[in-house]
């Protein structure tokens, strides 16, 4: 209350305050001054009745000046805050008004920066999407034509029979069957990941034992393993690690973890899963050693149709849609946890971090 009335007195923070002492001010300087006028000049030219005319209309006229002169920052930052507007409306929205002043008039310029500041950020979160929705549609163009591309040309030879013996024709079928498969798994991530964009996803959350789901994950998990050269070692506790979660959208993004560990690990190799539990949150780890990264590749992981090259993939995995890693950080932070990756030299480390229920 006292810093309130302080405020008001010394006119600092308060607009109605600065207007009454400026009022007052003009009062007293407009007597004084016509006062001063009317003793050393109007009273020695002129007759009593138009004396008193006289003297009323100058100190009518000082009061106007006064009053003006002592506005006149008052409007000025009015004028600004104008102008200001006039920029913004215009569309610059990177345009700010001066915060100069602690009254009403500056809280309402700061609060005019910060809507600009919004209107900002709300526009080029448009153009990113806008960006996005049209790299989406090139990436998936792409993608969807390569293997559609290949299927064509198969049934085309089969169709005209262009096949020396049955074992050719047989691979022809074989190749065109793995395709669709290819084009499949590619339609399941687009679809999975645009569910998972959109603001409007819902999740069905339900408490689950996290260790028991690992233990049956990994066991599904060996034969496909093994079947490449690798083995799976495991640090998890018996312990039950009650965790509320959307179980089939967890197991997508922990299976596509487990994948791409698969995918990029050195043959014959090696995938360790461990699990800790630190006070009120657990940490999945997934480790494998595969081919080493550039920094840039390392930064990029976690980006849609972001792929390693080619080149550096396993020759007996399918080439993925580059939406995997993708869809797991949507998937965890849709848990509101985080997901991150450890790499040194070769060595890669991805992490899963989610609340205990």
């Amino acid at each position: 209350m006292r810093n309130k009335l302080w405020g008001f007195i010394n006119g600092r923070t308060s607009l109605r305050s600065q207007l009454l002492w400026t009022f007052v001010l003009t009062l007293m300087l407009s007597l004084i001054s016509s006062s001063l006028l009317n003793n050393w000049v109007i009273s020695y030219l002129l007759p009593d009745l138009s004396y008193k005319i006289i003297s009323l209309i100058v100190y009518f006229m000082l009061f106007i000046s006064f009053f003006f002169l002592l506005t006149r920052h008052i409007v000025r930052y009015f004028n600004a805050i104008t102008d200001g507007l006039k920029h913004i409306a215009s569309g610059n929205l990177s345009y700010r008004l001066p915060t100069s002043r602690y009254d009403e008039l500056g809280l309402v310029a700061q609060n005019i920066n910060e809507m600009a500041e919004r209107l900002q950020q709300q526009a080029e979160r448009e153009r990113q999407q806008e960006k996005s929705k049209m790299e989406l549609i090139t990436h998936v163009s792409h993608d969807l034509r390569t293997p559609l591309t290949s299927i064509m040309g198969y049934l085309d030879l089969l169709r005209t029979r262009t096949f020396k013996d049955e074992k050719e024709q047989e691979r022809y079928i074989e190749n065109s069957f793995n395709k669709t498969q290819q084009l499949k798994r590619l339609i399941d991530d687009l679809f999975e990941y645009t569910r998972l964009t959109n603001e409007d996803v819902q999740l069905s959350f339900q408490e689950v034992n996290f260790s028991s789901l690992l233990e049956q994950m990994i066991a599904e998990f060996e034969p496909v393993a093994k079947e490449h050269e690798i083995s799976i070692s495991k640090n998890i506790s018996g312990l039950p690690v009650l965790i509320r979660m959307d179980i089939e959208k967890m197991v997508r993004a922990i299976d596509n973890l487990l994948m791409n560990a698969l995918k990029f690990s050195v043959k014959p190799g090696e995938i360790k899963l461990q699990l800790l539990v630190k006070e009120k949150r657990i940490i999945l780890f997934i480790e494998n050693d595969g081919l080493p990264i550039t920094q840039e590749q390392e930064v990029q992981l976690f980006e849609r149709f972001f792929r390693i090259e080619p080149s550096q993939l396993d020759k007996h995995m399918p080439s993925g849609s580059g939406l995997g890693l993708s869809i797991a950080r949507n998937i965890v932070e849709l848990h509101a946890g985080r997901i991150w990756l450890e790499y040194e030299e070769g060595h890669y480390r991805f992490a899963i971090e989610l609340p205990l229920s």
